[in-house]
């Protein structure tokens, strides 16, 4: 669902894009066919570092792959799933070789998978010293209207208002790490207050305050953008549409061919 949502927004807007699936991205040569790969939530497997969260975890656990014979002969070929060790040395060459790749909500695994210093910021202390994540007991915003402070100096954040509504549900949050900097990250949006609920319910939002929403990570010569949020949520939030295109538009030209990854791990979206 959301794949097809945000395929049928890029329509509305006239961005030409293929849908890609696993088979299409493990075999390599991204950059030969485009220029910017877009993974909504649910697209990129959870990284056992840092545990991954309950969303994606459940993702996981309830998508199942048919069999090639359980299903008619002109949709195998979209088959295959996401995967750590065949897919992401493809997204990882894609990017250090210029292209861009665009993550919303759970896909911004991608960042735990290339190692790059983020991590989540929803997390505590065990009493034996390991971090786990915020129970729901502490914290819990299934669906709600959050505002955030957006660094609007930044080309993909251009457009958008200093404070943007964004629509939270269950999303990452991060903490950059102290050499994130100087490796090329930067936050994009955060929340700067321990009440940032703006419409709807949320169980012990002050855990939010300092945690990033939004961020950018160079990769070679490429660009990651990780949007926590549902930027694009059902083709519903106006007000962040701006993150998805302008990410598009700063791919290169402004009429970049664009990819839609159209395989959630485990199941076709």
């Amino acid at each position: 669902m959301p794949s097809g949502h945000t395929r049928w927004l890029l329509e509305q807007f006239e961005f030409p894009f293929d849908v890609v699936y696993a088979p299409t991205l493990d075999a390599g040569n991204l950059k030969a066919k485009y220029d910017v790969i877009v993974f909504v939530t649910g697209g990129i497997p959870a990284a056992r570092r840092e545990g991954g969260s309950e969303l994606s975890m459940m993702m996981e656990r309830f998508n199942r792959q048919p069999s090639p014979d359980e299903i008619p002969a002109q949709f195998r070929p979209s088959l295959g799933r996401v995967s750590a060790d065949k897919t992401v040395p493809q997204l990882k060459q894609f990017l250090e070789a210029g292209g861009t790749v665009i993550t919303v909500g759970t896909s911004t695994n991608l960042a735990y998978h290339l190692g790059l210093p983020i991590y989540d910021y929803m997390v505590e202390k065990s009493p034996d010293g390991s971090e786990r994540e915020l129970p729901r007991e502490k914290f819990y915003v299934p669906g709600s209207i959050l505002s955030a402070t957006v660094d609007n100096t930044v080309p993909v954040a251009f457009g958008l208002d200093a404070r943007t509504d964004v629509f939270f549900d269950d999303s990452p949050t991060f903490r950059l790490g102290p050499d994130a900097a100087a490796k090329g990250i930067r936050p994009v949006a955060w929340y700067s207050s321990d009440k940032p609920l703006r419409s709807g319910w949320a169980r012990g939002q002050g855990y939010l305050t300092g945690g990033v929403a939004a961020a950018q990570a160079h990769v070679g010569k490429g660009m990651l953008y990780l949007f926590g949020p549902e930027v694009t949520f059902r083709a519903t939030p106006h007000g962040t549409f701006k993150f998805l295109f302008n990410g598009i538009y700063a791919s290169g030209d402004g009429v970049s061919r664009v990819s839609m990854d159209g395989a959630m791990d485990g199941g076709a979206r």
